[in-house]
């Protein structure tokens, strides 16, 4: 019987190995489950762990495959609000960090196959920075903006997934890194990463974030690790990357925009870029290309998105990624071979609708009707609440969405307390408290050369702080005034600081507002100095900027009033005019357009044409360098080599190009020619400098000495005081540079402006580098050449230029002007005085020999 039973026992045991391994299988696959062998008893189903939002595996183990949930399992998924709270110990941070790098973007990859409701729970991840790279500057820096989300978004469960890095000088004890949103704090970790992307997580708590607008704002404290020095403070930084930095969504949230007002919640992608994707038909036709410009300036200002790039295509691209929009607009009859599931409707009566593009959270919004005249109205209709009319009669500038709060313009005798441009009240502990802020000027604004701007100073120090500490106030990166500390704690209300207008220009300026601070503890730097939590300096919100009544007339040619979404001469229609209605050239003409329009908070006022015309005032010309008809280089006095410059000298990709020399510098014989340097002695070097001294004479010697003091003291030099008239020399870019916008005025009373790139493809990549809010707002003098490498333009000054009225005529304003005018040509006012002055003796000699008695 032991016989045939344990052959028996054996083959049923075989047989149910398998069968408990099939049993053991389903648990694994579960959304929870780890993916490994289970080992434990399964847990009841409504004890089942919460999904984890990140992998929490340690760093530098191999990836897990995902095993894929079954179409039955997906109501089980909780949603991922429901997952353990984030734990911002040195433990737990290491293990999240490399979990969000590796969680899948919705948005980039849809689930591909599958039922229909496998694909609408694919999780949604939203980039938020506006940016690339946002980086925080000092031991203390905050930026402030806005995101958008649609109803849906809103009511989900979501966590804040970032990622970071900072320099090596950083103190993790003593640095910070904040995330608030409305208001209330959502994550506050250690800055810790100075070696790679470090990546940290936090839920946000449900009902915090807001359908529409939400405010979010990032603070950084750091502290050096040795260094307690001012000049220490400038090593510090942490850059937040956009591509770790998004908001994850629970799973199961759809992505709907309901109607227009949810355009904003498009978002970014990770390169701060909204996309606007124009799906047209024939766009080679004049109807459709003037409908095509106008209608994105109108997306774009009711998106309020801060970095708007067109793209036109004449199919359609498919689903669209995440930050983007597809625009689906023409004739119903034509669209419809084009975009499928246009609705019946349009076919009718005027059409705007939003329509959720299937197998995918990308919508497109349709613009279309049976007629030109139908089409016309659907347009109108997005445009009726495009404007903001509250905005525009304070004076605001809609930069929400990259610059919080908005811009306020100064129009002149105008104050802003601190408190309104973003400043809180903030007390300081460290060496060089920085505090950013901004102020719009109008297109008008002329006062470079005269006049001082106000800022009356609310704050207070402690004894601790040495005299010889300085307050020092930048304007657009160049600095502007100093305020020196002579005293040794004090309490400063109201102190005026002068600001000159300089450095200030028309549209968005920055102002830097930084205290430096020394005191007898940082020239010891004891050991943990730099960690020190004791207050020496306190800036109140209660400061403000007081800008005066400054002078208003425009200039011609002068870009900066283009930079501030407008043209020269609005009382004069300006053409715009593309080399050919190809989609690269309507690309590059929909993102000028667009950036335009957002800076000036409406729709530019222009006209298209396929050509300029001998009778068109100003002209606005767009296309690729080999496009450009013959004598437009000179038009806008630009050099006709480019023609054969560029051509010979291509831009490779932005991201792998090799550095180069730039065409902006020479290098001097001495460095070109190694050899020829060592050739001569030390004493040969000498004596030749002694002799270039000695053939000076006492004469030359005395005017260089005088010159030399004029431009300390007055900054006077012989090029302002010429009488000549100043003319501008044909200007040639960068051979490197890869975009040029120049201006001239033309023979009437306009200016003629030029866009222009080596390609047209490059034309349109290169327009929309330059659609960027931090780049756009450096746009100013005569011409400008973009870095094909850097966020940065050469910036061509203007030297001749003629007034054009904006105002309604005032001695006052007359006044402001001539002031400003006489400061600038300061030999002109010398001439001016001294036959005032004549003319003033002849007629006092004249006077008296009539009225007085000769002695």
């Amino acid at each position: 019987m032991r016989r045939v039973l344990i052959p028996l026992l054996l083959g049923l045991q075989a047989i149910g190995a398998p069968s408990a391994l099939a049993q053991a299988t389903p648990f694994n696959m579960a959304p929870g489950g780890s993916g490994g062998p289970q080992t434990g008893p399964a847990p009841a189903p409504s004890q089942a762990a919460p999904a984890a939002p990140f992998d929490m595996r340690q760093p530098g183990s191999p990836p897990a495959a995902a095993p894929a949930p079954r179409p039955t399992d997906l109501q089980t998924v909780p949603p991922a609000s429901t997952a353990a709270p984030f734990s911002m110990g040195p433990r737990n941070a290491a293990p999240s960090a490399g979990a969000a790098g590796n969680a899948p973007t919705s948005a980039r990859a849809p689930v591909a196959g599958g039922t229909p409701a496998a694909r609408n729970v694919a999780r949604i991840e939203r980039p938020i920075l506006p940016f690339e790279m946002l980086r925080l500057e000092g031991e203390t820096d905050a930026k402030s903006w806005t995101f958008h989300l649609t109803q849906d978004e809103a009511a989900s469960g979501a966590t804040l997934s970032m990622g970071y890095k900072n320099a090596v000088v950083v103190m993790p004890e003593g640095s910070r890194l904040r995330i608030a949103i409305n208001g209330e704090s959502v994550l506050d970790t250690p800055i810790s990463s100075a070696n790679d992307i470090k990546r940290v997580a936090a839920s946000i708590r449900p009902g915090l974030l807001r359908q529409g607008q939400n405010i979010i704002r990032m603070e950084a404290l750091q502290r050096h690790r040795t260094d307690c020095t001012i000049g220490a403070t400038y090593e510090l930084w942490t850059d937040v990357d956009s591509a770790s930095t998004r908001l994850i969504f629970a799973e199961g949230t759809t992505k709907t925009l309901r109607a227009l007002d949810d355009l904003p919640a498009v978002g970014v992608d990770n390169a701060g870029v909204t996309t606007i994707r124009v799906v047209a038909p024939k766009i080679y036709r004049p109807e459709m290309r003037d409908r095509l410009l106008r209608l994105v300036q109108t997306v774009a200002l009711r998106g309020r998105y801060a970095h708007p790039v067109i793209q036109v295509m004449e199919s359609d691209p498919g689903p669209s990624p995440v930050g983007t929009i597809k625009v689906a607009m023409g004739l119903a009859g034509e669209l419809r071979g084009l975009v499928p599931g246009i609705p019946d409707a349009a076919m009718i009566q005027p059409l705007t609708m939003m329509m959720q593009e299937p197998g995918s959270i990308g919508s497109t919004l349709v613009v279309a009707g049976p007629t030109w005249q139908d089409l016309d109205t659907a347009i109108g209709i997005v445009r009726a609440h495009s404007l903001n009319p509250l905005n525009a009669e304070r004076g605001m500038i809609d930069t929400a969405s990259w610059h919080w709060p908005e811009v306020p313009t100064a129009f002149g005798d105008q104050s802003f307390r601190f408190a309104d441009l973003g400043v809180p009240t903030q007390e300081f502990s460290g060496r060089r408290l920085k505090a950013d802020l901004a102020i719009n000027l109008p297109s008008d604004f002329y006062a470079t050369e005269y006049g001082e701007a106000i800022l009356h100073l609310d704050a207070a120090y402690t004894s601790a702080v040495r005299p010889g500490s300085h307050v020092n106030v930048f304007v657009n990166g160049q600095i502007s005034t100093q305020m020196t500390i002579t005293t040794q704690g004090d309490i400063v209300r109201r102190h005026t600081v002068r600001v000159p207008l300089k450095n200030f220009k028309s549209g968005l300026n920055r102002i830097t507002f930084e205290a430096a601070l020394m005191t007898d503890a940082d020239a010891r730097c004891a050991p943990g100095e730099t960690l020190s939590e004791t207050n020496r300096f306190v800036l109140f919100d209660t400061t403000n900027l007081e800008f005066p009544k400054f002078g208003r007339i425009g200039r011609q040619p002068d870009l900066a009033v283009l930079g501030a979404g407008r043209f020269s001469d609005e009382d004069l229609p300006t053409t715009v005019v593309l080399a050919r209605p190809d989609p690269l050239n309507l690309s590059a003409a929909g993102t000028l357009l667009a950036r335009m329009a957002r800076n000036a908070g409406q729709p530019v006022q222009a006209q298209f044409a396929n050509a300029a015309s001998a009778d068109d005032e100003s002209v606005l010309f767009i296309g690729a360098v080999d496009q450009i008809p013959a004598g437009m280089l000179n038009r806008v006095r630009v050099t006709e080599h480019l023609r054969m410059i560029w051509p010979s000298t291509p831009v490779t990709d932005n991201k792998g190009a090799s550095q180069t020399a730039s065409a902006d510098f020479t290098m001097p014989l001495s460095q070109a020619s190694p050899d020829r340097a060592t050739t001569a002695s030390t004493d040969e070097v000498r004596r030749r400098w002694s002799d270039t001294f000695q053939r000076r004479g006492i004469i030359q010697q005395t005017i260089g000495a005088v010159q030399d003091w004029l431009e300390k003291t007055f900054s006077l030099s012989l090029s302002s005081l010429r009488l000549e008239e100043r003319t501008d020399a044909p200007y040639e870019p960068p051979q490197r540079a890869s975009l040029l916008m120049a201006q001239s005025r033309s023979e009437g009373s306009g200016v003629w402006t030029l866009v222009t790139a080596r390609t047209d493809r490059a034309l349109a990549d290169e327009m929309a580098r330059l659609a960027n809010p931090t780049l756009w707002s450096q746009v100013s003098g005569r011409a400008v050449a973009l870095d094909p490498r850097e966020m940065k333009l050469q910036v061509e000054p203007i030297n001749d230029y003629r007034f054009v009225q904006t105002q309604p005529p005032s001695l006052t304003n007359l006044r402001l002007v001539a002031a400003n005018w006489m400061s600038a040509n300061i030999l002109q006012y010398a001439l001016v005085m001294l036959a005032c002055c004549t003319f003033l003796g002849i007629a006092t000699a004249l006077l008296l020999s009539r009225l007085g008695r000769r002695s």
